[in-house]
């Protein structure tokens, strides 16, 4: 074993240890003197996999139901409910191409739309996701519906979905590999890590696309009843529901956000929510904390222009804490706000008026004021550049500093 350190922002115990010395014995003894301190093992397979005192693991019931243990940035979960998906969507072409091909019957036309209505539903999909977790419930629905759709003779649908899930299975590789790039660099003994608070996260916003699906879910079901009245045909009614599916609403924005989040960390950027960047859409303002424009005890960051400009292009309003030694570059700010008033109060204002982005490069010795702040944004970017603690409750880590918040600006 070469080291072993508690991280406070991973809520972890990071154990690393050269490939051949990582024995069962090495493993059991780490585990013993763990729980000797309180933590809980919740993953056989890997030592990183240590909870804290009182946090749920895997495992954990709490009044009946599921808890999901937070995302480790390293965790191949994604990886096998993408690629578990996208071999559901296999096996389901398979018998819908040879019923189809031998003539068999297929299912009535009733219950592909029952499934579909229910897969595209926001609403149920909230539901089962409380009961399930997301992981799961992404996993249950692509059984269902790969079952459906293949007794139902219709492999149209499942190779659309079939080519979302290769793009989710990509980024999620991706996401995967970004973290084991940047991981001896981040994840180091005596460097400050920052944890993830929930709370000060802002509830994400509806997007257009999720409006329209689910006013369109409401209408297709509205049409299938008209259509039942008035022909008085089963059939008629569940063509009606699947033609209102709202799949493009869904699809199309989630192709797209699965792309970006791998070309990104292509590039180094480590996306910690996935889920988040489907904020960007709706984002309106940036707000640039002296932090991040500056190097460390250094003045302006070679970048700061370029990342005004990427704002600049990307319609964005840009709103600038003031500092002495970024006075060259307020003039291209829409806003300047005093140093002294909290950053999140300047963020909640501002998200009044529509998404904001927050970049932020936490520094040692924070009261935490700035940190609050950072995480107030519908999209939380924080610098992991030198040695600055690491923020990894931010939805966006920047590795390679500011050039890699001028990436996020330009998408």
């Amino acid at each position: 074993m070469l080291f072993a350190y508690w991280d406070t922002g991973l809520a972890r115990l990071v154990v690393t240890a050269t490939e051949d010395a990582l024995t069962d014995r090495v493993v059991d003894h780490a585990t013993e003197l763990a729980g000797r301190h309180g933590l809980t093992r919740v993953d056989q397979a890997d030592l990183t996999g240590l909870t804290g005192p009182g946090e749920p693991g895997d495992d954990d019931l709490v009044d009946g139901d599921l808890v999901d243990e937070p995302d480790h940035p390293g965790d191949p979960a994604p990886v096998r409910v993408a690629a578990a998906a996208l071999g559901a969507d296999v096996l389901g072409i398979a018998p819908a191409v040879t019923g189809a091909r031998l003539r068999l019957p297929p299912s009535p036309r009733l219950v592909t739309a029952v499934a579909t209505l229910l897969r595209e539903n926001p609403a149920f999909r909230a539901w089962l996701r409380e009961r399930l977790g997301d992981h799961r419930m992404d996993v249950a629905l692509a059984a269902a519906n790969a079952a459906v759709h293949g007794a139902g003779q219709s492999p149209t649908s499942l190779v659309l979905d079939g080519a979302l899930r290769v793009c989710q299975l990509t980024e999620a590789v991706a996401r995967g590999a970004a973290f084991e790039v940047v991981h001896d660099r981040l994840c180091v003994p005596g460097r400050d890590s920052l944890p993830a608070v929930p709370a000060l996260r802002p509830a994400p916003r509806t997007s257009p696309a999720q409006d329209y699906a689910a006013h369109a879910s409401a209408g297709s079901v509205a049409g299938a009843a008209a259509t039942l009245l008035v022909k008085h045909d089963l059939a008629e009614a569940a063509e009606a529901v699947l033609a209102g599916s709202p799949k493009a609403a869904r699809y199309g924005p989630a192709a797209f956000h699965a792309v970006l989040s791998a070309a990104l960390s292509r590039t180094g950027v480590l996306v910690r929510d996935p889920g988040r960047l489907r904020q960007l859409e709706m984002v309106r303002t940036v707000v640039l904390h002296p932090s991040a424009l500056r190097v460390p005890d250094a003045g302006a960051d070679p970048w700061t222009e370029d990342v005004l400009d990427a704002a600049r292009r990307a319609g964005l309003r840009v709103v600038m804490v003031e500092d002495p030694a970024l006075a060259d570059f307020t003039g291209l700010a829409d806003q300047v706000v005093g140093a002294r008033r909290p950053l999140a109060d300047v963020v909640a204002e501002l998200r009044a008026e529509g998404g904001v982005v927050t970049v932020v490069r936490p520094l040692p010795g924070d009261d935490g004021s700035v940190s609050a702040g950072l995480l107030a944004g519908d999209v939380a970017v924080a610098l992991a550049d030198g040695d600055c603690p690491v923020a990894w409750g931010a939805d966006v880590l920047a590795p390679q500093g500011l050039a890699d918040v001028w990436r996020v600006l330009r998408a």
